[in-house]
């Protein structure tokens, strides 16, 4: 009855309208596309790319075993940033801040591949081989728990091992993100690997580094944001802070 007394109601008003539906409303929402980087902002992104990952990899082979970051073996290297074939995150960032297009913008695929490259030869002058993600889908993480014993007259007669498609020996590799110009806002007012505050000013520089390791014991995968700060005095970059950003285990 209702409906019968409004349908008339709007056949005689022009300014009566029906409600858009889903196909309309979709096609009229406005869709986020990242602006392109210009020929200069690709090139700055490339020097400072090159800088900030020379800087990653002198701070990794300096690393100790007493504190973040720590001394790795078995390091390998994958040169594209975030692991990814276009160079930027499968995902988002998961800091806030951290989204490589707030710094620059989109950068094409043939910048992206210079970096890819410039970072081969910065890994060859230090005699450091490339790291391709490696794939374990029988292999719990670390932290998987065994399951608990069978139960007697149940049909499973021997305990699931989910360790048991590990590898034999550890495996690692590292992945590092585009440079971050300064500190990320999701980045203040938290504490680093030391337990400190980090706030820090003048000419710094923040990229995103996952860590990926597996071995007889299960797998992991650790994210930190590294900071760089620039000496006064060398003129270089150096590791001023690192934050934990991520763990999967």
């Amino acid at each position: 009855m209702i409906l019968s007394l409004i349908l008339p109601l709007c056949l005689s008003l022009p300014a009566c309208r029906s409600v858009p539906g889903a196909e309309e409303s979709s096609a009229a929402s406005p869709v986020y596309s990242p602006r392109a980087a210009s020929h200069e902002e690709e090139m700055t992104l490339i020097r400072a790319d090159s800088e900030v990952f020379a800087a990653v990899v002198r701070a990794q082979l300096n690393a100790g075993t007493d504190e973040y970051p720590f001394h790795i073996d078995e390091l390998r290297y994958d040169p594209r940033p975030y692991g990814t074939r276009n160079g930027y995150p499968d995902l988002g960032a998961g800091v806030q801040g951290a989204a490589p297009e707030l710094y620059f913008g989109r950068a094409a695929q043939t910048a992206i591949d210079q970096i890819a490259e410039n970072r081969k030869a910065i890994l060859n002058l230090r005699g450091l081989p490339e790291g391709s993600p490696f794939n374990y889908p029988q292999c719990g993480g670390v932290r998987v728990p065994q399951p608990p014993p069978a139960r007697r007259g149940t049909s499973r007669s021997r305990p699931v091992n989910v360790h048991a498609g590990c590898p034999k020996k550890p495996e690692s590799y590292v992945t590092v993100g585009l440079p971050l110009r300064g500190q990320p806002e999701g980045l203040r007012k938290i504490r680093d690997s030391r337990g400190e505050y980090v706030d820090l000013g003048g000419d710094v520089w923040t990229t995103l580094v996952d860590e990926y390791f597996a071995g007889p014991n299960g797998w992991s995968h650790i994210q930190h944001a590294w900071l760089f700060k620039r000496s006064r005095w060398s003129g270089r970059l150096d590791l001023a802070a690192t934050i934990q950003t991520g763990i999967v285990e």
